[in-house]
């Protein structure tokens, strides 16, 4: 082996990177990109969940004990308290955006609540104080932020032996487990990488390879590739959310309290929206190297971002906009809701139709990219 060889050979690679600024651009902003999105996300707390409080205490405002802890709930950052209820009918009220998905919990202080803290702190009574918690168990994480965030309120308000217990009732999620919470977003996340990665590298390839030019110039139409194209990737990541739902039934024993066929549903349309987007991408990229620099850029965000592994309330708000453009987030919210909420068409049609905007946009542009081409 001759070093000036080696060194030829590696100046004319280097030179040729020289020359292609998208993939320079690449090599020096995709790091960045990826600490940045890693080291917000991951030293994101979960912050800001929608509570109601229905607070029934009778005592006086400047010895209610229930006022201070709500006060104090008030101060923090954790929970974002939407409304505060004083009387019975806020129960009924607070409970129906729970069970509908508008907030996460409900917090109840009882009428006696400030006298049986008192109570209890005395020794009159053995029995101790108890604050109502109506909530949505279908996120652990959030089950748990909400849970010690109110027990921290407690603790600060009344610091000595602390005579007051929480009694969570939930409303969806009873037994439910974190393979439960994650089984759906990754039935979301591994039909959207399969289709995407395999349109995107397809596309690229039968290009270079002439395939697509014999095939234009054919009688068949753009819209008509672009729809092959769709239902066979769709197809495909299908087939993967099945194999993934078995497995997680079989092995598992998941949770599916709604219609899975409504969640495959939901699966197929992220699938052949993701397709669309790969070939609208692709017939930027001149090669299968440039294909592939879009991979991170659409991967990274999807599977940190959008709820999969931890919910929206802990990505920081400098980058939650973005969560919200992502599709995958309405694709893993609508599977949750079908199969731990059990919800039926009615219950996720916003996260269908903005799916179906999703695909439906994506195989119109990628037609009309194709139009071009031509």
């Amino acid at each position: 082996m001759k070093v000036e060889r080696v060194l030829a050979i590696a100046k004319k690679n280097l030179r040729s990177l020289k020359h292609d600024r998208r993939t320079v651009g690449f090599l020096v902003l995709m790091p960045l990109l990826m600490i940045t999105i890693f080291g917000y996300t991951f030293g994101g707390n979960v912050k800001n969940i929608s509570v109601c409080v229905v607070n029934l205490d009778q005592a006086p405002s400047g010895e209610s004990i229930s006022a201070n802890i709500t006060a104090y709930l008030q101060a923090g950052d954790t929970l974002h308290i939407e409304s505060i209820y004083t009387s019975a009918d806020g129960i009924a009220l607070a409970t129906k955006k729970v069970k509908d998905a508008d907030i996460w919990a409900v917090i109840i202080f009882n009428e006696t609540f400030t006298e049986d803290v008192e109570k209890a702190s005395s020794g009159m009574s053995g029995v101790p104080a108890r604050i109502g918690l109506v909530i949505d168990g279908t996120n652990p994480n959030i089950v748990s932020a909400i849970g010690n965030e109110l027990l921290a309120a407690v603790r600060a308000v009344h610091p000595s032996a602390t005579p007051i217990t929480v009694m969570p009732n939930l409303v969806y999620g009873e037994g439910a487990r974190f393979i439960d919470f994650f089984a759906p977003g990754v039935m979301g996340l591994a039909a959207m990488m399969i289709t995407f990665i395999l349109s995107i590298i397809s596309f690229v390839h039968e290009r270079g390879a002439s395939t697509l030019d014999r095939l234009l110039s054919t009688p068949v139409t753009e819209g008509e590739i672009v729809a092959g194209y769709a239902l066979a990737f769709g197809l495909v990541g299908l087939v993967q959310s099945c194999v993934i739902i078995g497995a997680a039934i079989l092995l598992f024993n998941v949770m599916i309290v709604g219609n899975v066929l409504l969640a495959l549903l939901v699966v197929f349309l992220l699938g052949v929206g993701s397709q669309g987007l790969g070939f609208l991408l692709s017939s930027i990229a001149k090669n299968e190297f440039q294909a592939i620099q879009f991979l991170p850029l659409v991967l990274f965000p999807s599977i940190l971002l959008s709820g999969v592994f931890w919910p929206i309330e802990a990505v920081p708000e400098l980058l939650r906009p973005v969560s919200y453009c992502i599709p995958l987030t309405y694709a893993v919210d609508g599977m949750r809701s079908v199969m731990i909420r059990g919800w039926s068409v009615d219950g996720i049609y916003p996260q269908l139709l903005i799916l179906v905007v999703f695909a439906i946009a994506m195989l119109l542009l990628s037609t009309y990219g194709l139009k071009r081409r031509r």
